[in-house]
């Protein structure tokens, strides 16, 4: 949580310092472009940065609109799928725990960035690389399975801990990155975190349900600790003071649609 008000206070920094002195003096431009990369998650299954045995592959389409040399907005949709595991934590009461997941994170959005030296797909301005900064919203969707002799189950229907949770959400996109250009074609390699409203992704938050209050396969899918539910049931299961966050991160390439380039002065 720190490194996201980090990077939203870096980015409204940036905003408010370099606003009023952002070089107008070119027509605002469209990209269109891809994305390549990893996605990965942080909650209860997984607490750590980078983690290279979940990793996987992630992928979008974007549309750039850049407003200045500066400021540019960009709408996008990406895909991932990513997955948790205990068996891949050293912590003592996660091992025994004993829970997997895996789910599709599918994501549309819009986010503002912010370059932080002048930048253009355009000849009038001759800079080759910059650092930026982004913010936005969007909204993702998710839907977390456990395998079940070899077959994967959603979870959300089943309600594990008693509760239920919408697969449909809202998060905030912030992050960091670098840009380059040859001619009309855009690059970037960027990473940004995404802060969600819900502790759900990996269908842990609170507590074992009390034996009775789900059904049969619910109780099973909820405990795999091989300690009879009645003997655990009210104990901590997951940790619902943190809300779940996902991660996009990878490398982008962008064309210009457009020829025209500098405002004409009469």
């Amino acid at each position: 949580m720190n490194l996201i008000r980090k990077l939203l206070a870096s980015f409204s920094l940036a905003f408010i310092s370099f606003s009023s002195v952002a070089n107008t003096n070119i027509n605002p431009y469209s990209e269109i472009g891809l994305f390549g990369g990893v996605g990965y998650y942080i909650g209860e299954l997984n607490r750590y940065h980078f983690p290279i045995q979940l990793m996987q592959p992630a992928g979008g389409i974007f549309y750039r609109y850049a407003l200045n040399s500066h400021y540019s907005l960009r709408a996008f949709i990406n895909y991932n799928e990513i997955k948790g595991y205990d068996a891949y934590s050293s912590n003592t009461f996660e091992k025994q725990r004993n829970l997997s997941f895996t789910s599709p994170i599918f994501e549309v959005g819009g986010q503002l960035e912010f370059n932080f030296y002048e930048f253009a797909l355009m000849k009038s301005i001759k800079r080759k690389i910059t650092p930026f900064v982004f913010g936005g919203l969007n909204y993702f969707y998710f839907n977390p399975q456990a395998n079940s002799g070899g077959t994967f189950i959603n979870l959300e229907p089943l309600q594990t801990e008693g509760i239920d949770y919408s697969l449909h959400q809202i998060a905030i996109p912030v992050g960091l990155g670098l840009k380059m250009k040859w001619g009309r074609l855009g690059f970037s390699a960027e990473w940004g975190i995404r802060k969600t409203f819900t502790d759900y992704i990996d269908d842990i938050s609170t507590n074992y349900p009390n034996p009775g209050e789900i059904s049969t396969e619910a109780e099973n899918m909820s405990n795999k600790t091989g300690i009879p539910l009645p003997k655990i049931a009210g104990k901590q299961r997951g940790d619902s003071t943190r809300k779940d966050l996902y991660v996009f991160t990878g490398f982008t390439i962008s064309y210009k649609l457009s020829k025209e380039e500098i405002c004409r002065v009469f």
